[in-house]
């Protein structure tokens, strides 16, 4: 490129280079593995490239944004944490997208007594067990992922997250592979439940709110229940190994018997000495006393 080029057009084209790169590079083992068809792949890449001049502003405000000395873009993100959280949790862009997915599924509930709010009041346990259950290097690169979520889609709030990944070309199988990473985590499934319900209760002030079982239940299933359709079929397990690695289908589907097994077994009613009968647990914000 000529020297009056400015940097961010040399990056773009650079990043689509690389893109191409990957295309030929894993073409022929995708149709090998027939979980799609050469023109099929080809197709995707083809949507993929016809919509790169679209990312080109990305690349202008990030350099710029370096060279200027500004903040990078996706830190002006504006998403509804609990009060108090401190300044260097906004650029936890891991935690940000996972509690993205939480409170698209699970509703507020306040606590009249405290004036805690479930979700709200477990980020600082979320962001505990996130980041515990990676390397320092791995925690990087998945916030390098992350951070490229917020800035390709520029949601300012949690709610504008997934409805603009879901039209972005590309971006669901990036965003999917983030938690396909942190659900994997817990292939000792009762150990890792065991440990993230510990963090948590350290985490999360609790004289005030008792995390328990039923919470546990509502955000693995918020953080993880998508998952579920994309391995329902065959052909969508047969994706995910292609996509992910192998056995990755085959070790998301036993992470799930064993979350089915434990919410079952808390379902079923207890029977207690006397022949009395105890409801299953239910939902609620349990203030210790």
């Amino acid at each position: 490129m000529g020297m009056g080029v400015p940097s961010f057009v040399q990056h773009h084209g650079i990043a689509r280079a690389l893109v191409q790169t990957f295309q030929e590079a894993i073409g022929a083992q995708i149709a090998l593995r027939g979980a799609l068809t050469q023109e099929e792949f080809t197709r995707a890449f083809d949507l993929m490239m016809d919509n790169w001049p679209r990312t080109l502003p990305l690349f202008a405000r990030t350099c710029r944004g370096c060279q200027d000395g500004r903040t990078d873009p996706a830190e002006s993100v504006t998403l509804e944490l609990p009060p108090g959280t401190e300044e260097g949790r906004r650029r936890d862009f891991v935690t940000r997208l996972m509690y993205s997915s939480v409170t698209q599924k699970v509703p507020e509930i306040a606590d009249p007594v405290t004036g805690n709010v479930f979700p709200r009041v477990i980020v600082p346990g979320l962001q505990a067990n996130l980041t515990a259950l990676f390397y320092d290097k791995e925690w990087e690169a998945m916030n390098a992922d992350a951070r490229s979520i917020f800035q390709l889609t520029r949601a300012e709030r949690e709610e504008e997250v997934w409805p603009r990944v879901s039209r972005h070309p590309t971006l669901p199988v990036l965003t999917h592979a983030l938690f396909v990473r942190v659900m994997l985590r817990f292939k000792q499934f009762h150990f890792q439940r065991q440990s993230f319900m510990r963090r948590m209760t350290t985490a999360v002030n609790a004289r005030t709110f008792s995390f328990a079982d039923e919470h546990f239940e509502l955000i693995f299933e918020a953080l993880f229940g998508h998952l579920r359709e994309e391995i329902r079929t065959e052909l969508g397990r047969a994706r995910m190994d292609v996509r992910y690695g192998d056995e990755t289908s085959g070790h998301l589907l036993r992470i799930f018997d064993a979350f089915d097994t434990l919410r079952k077994q808390r379902a079923v009613p207890v029977r207690t000495m006397g022949g009395a009968v105890k409801p299953p647990a239910t939902v609620a914000l349990a203030r210790r006393r």
